[in-house]
């Protein structure tokens, strides 16, 4: 009998001394997770590799059923056993906050948003544009069209500065300063580039609206671009109107010839690449004709022709 209670004690203790070195042994992580109060725990921590594995559910039980893990994103980096990985989520430590910037949306639109998620102060946010160093131009501080459009997830106690830097460093991972040596031609790209991506809807079309753009600037034609006027109302009216027309502004395309002075929106890289290899066209003139697509074409009477016979097929529907 004492033997057989020997055994037992020996077995539970290298079981025990097994599950410990298991319960040590770490793990490489790189990924964003996110912890979702409106979904089970079980779903939440499936992208685990581990969540499966009997010892990561033992250990969770252990600790609580994982009632104490808080809601959130956290941004799992490096080398973790279960133990840490836990305690990381159970604390709040690198909890993250999850931030998307739209496409052809501007710097004010971004700043707005981030202050009404109460991610910071709108002061904090300008004054950090002011001392934040950027390799490209940003005239009298101008830093509309650097603000990549991209989800971005970051720490809860990220400062404003910070929060921009981050914008900012993954538009240079996507051009990288060392690939654009002449950079005030990439400028005069990017205003291009940020007019494009408030022009069109569907991807096809943008090489498309480079062409039509560079033909104008080549006649010294007005680029007539309904978005860099809207841009002056904050994108705020659905429709430009021929009164809107008038506005006194640099970056009325309808009154001042060639590009505005800067880009009136992010643009995403597609876009930028348009304008390096525009579509080899003779149009000057495009409409949109419904459903995101536009009607391009050569000279002025098509382009009429074309608006007279929606407006003639509009009236017969009705």
């Amino acid at each position: 009998m004492k033997k057989i209670f020997l055994f037992l004690i020996i077995l539970i203790t290298a079981i025990s001394l097994a599950l410990g070195i298991q319960f040590e042994k770490k793990e490489k992580y790189n990924l964003v997770l996110e912890i979702d109060s409106n979904k089970s725990l079980k779903q939440s921590l499936a992208v685990l590799p581990n969540a499966d594995s009997l010892l990561f559910k033992l250990y969770l039980k252990y600790r609580n059923g994982g009632r104490n893990i808080k809601a959130g994103y956290y941004e799992i980096s490096g080398n973790y056993n279960i133990r840490e990985l836990i305690s990381i989520l159970e604390s709040g430590k690198s909890k993250m906050f999850k931030f998307t910037i739209i496409e052809g949306s501007t710097v004010k639109n971004v700043i707005d948003k981030l202050v009404s998620e109460n991610r910071g102060k709108r002061e904090n946010f300008y004054q950090a544009l002011k001392e934040i160093s950027f390799p490209y131009p940003t005239p009298n501080g101008n830093f509309e069209g650097y603000f990549y459009p991209e989800t971005y997830f970051i720490s809860e106690k990220a400062s404003e500065k910070y929060i921009l830097e981050t914008f900012l460093k993954e538009f240079l991972k996507k051009f990288p300063e060392e690939n654009y040596n002449d950079k005030e031609e990439f400028y005069q790209k990017l205003i291009l580039a940020s007019i494009i991506e408030r022009e069109a809807a569907v991807e096809y079309e943008k090489p498309l609206m480079a062409s039509v753009f560079y033909n104008r600037i080549e006649k010294n034609m007005y680029l007539a671009a309904d978005s860099t006027v809207n841009f002056v109302f904050n994108y705020e009216k659905k429709r430009i109107y021929y009164k809107d027309l008038e506005v006194d502004s640099p970056y009325n395309t309808y009154k001042n010839k060639g590009l505005p002075p800067a880009p009136i929106a992010n643009p995403t890289v597609s876009s930028v690449e348009a304008t390096y290899n525009p579509a080899k066209t003779d149009y000057l003139f495009f409409v949109t004709k419904g459903g995101g697509e536009h009607f391009f074409s050569k000279t002025y009477k098509e382009h009429i022709d074309f608006q007279n016979q929606q407006l003639k097929e509009k009236e017969k529907k009705k």
